[in-house]
């Protein structure tokens, strides 16, 4: 538990116990690759801590939309780094509760984090939003005090949670951007994804460009990541002190 003390989570919530693979083996519908990314990647599964209202005191959450009736923080223990995308997929949508996912490869951690809706045509199940990771992080990192979540939110599960994407969102921005506390989490959700798909259109001009031989067309290519590359400084702009 001292690894995430920082998290500042009772020891009411602590529950230490494996995940085994065969879960997701048995309720994930995985393809063989899936299985072997499991088998080659994860060495184990830990659920860390559930936060539910009989061991934290706070109230569940539920509307038209979404129902949070509890957080899950759960552990994955790495071989290596490989396709932690697909793996977080298939872990936030085996179970279906909000989570804290956290990989840890050697001394490095890194967080993922989504928030779930209801599946409107099959209620037993929910529709992942957004996913939201952070990079590799050391454990003097500034994000760590962030998830504190004693400075969070309790009204309930749900704006607790948000309060958790919020933090590692606006963490996340201020690689590219010096927030000083001036953006809000979904600003900063916002904003990643204008700028991320700014950043695919600027990579996909260059690739074309090491390619082109013709002056003229590598002229327009420039230009035109000279005009993408102006957009997205005026929308970091638009954030700046």
């Amino acid at each position: 538990m001292d690894t995430y003390k920082f998290l500042n989570i009772p020891d009411s919530c602590f529950v230490g116990t494996n995940i085994y693979k065969k879960l997701f083996y048995e309720n994930a519908d995985l393809s063989t690759s899936d299985k072997s990314l499991f088998t080659d990647t994860i060495n184990k599964i830990i659920w860390l801590y559930c936060l539910k209202p009989e061991t934290i005191n706070i109230p569940a959450y539920k509307d038209e939309a979404r129902e949070y009736s509890e957080i899950e923080v759960i552990e994955v223990l790495l071989h290596k780094e490989y396709k932690l995308n697909r793996i977080a997929e298939i872990i936030m949508r085996t179970i279906p509760y909000p989570m804290l996912l956290i990989f840890k490869l050697e001394d490095k951690i890194q967080f993922y984090v989504a928030h779930q809706r209801t599946n409107q045509s099959d209620s037993s199940k929910n529709t992942i939003e957004e996913f939201i990771a952070t990079e590799w992080l050391d454990s003097d990192s500034a994000l760590l005090t962030k998830l504190d979540i004693k400075q969070m939110r309790f009204a309930n599960f749900y704006t607790l949670y948000s309060d958790i994407v919020d933090a590692i969102s606006i963490y996340n921005i201020s690689f590219v951007l010096p927030t000083n506390g001036n953006i809000t989490g979904a600003e900063a959700r916002e904003l990643s994804a204008k700028i991320e798909e700014i950043e695919v259109q600027i990579n996909s001009l260059r690739a074309k460009l090491k390619k082109e031989s013709q002056f003229n067309r590598k002229m327009e290519l420039n230009i035109e990541i000279k005009r993408l590359e102006q957009n997205k400084n005026k929308l970091l702009g638009g954030y700046r002190l």
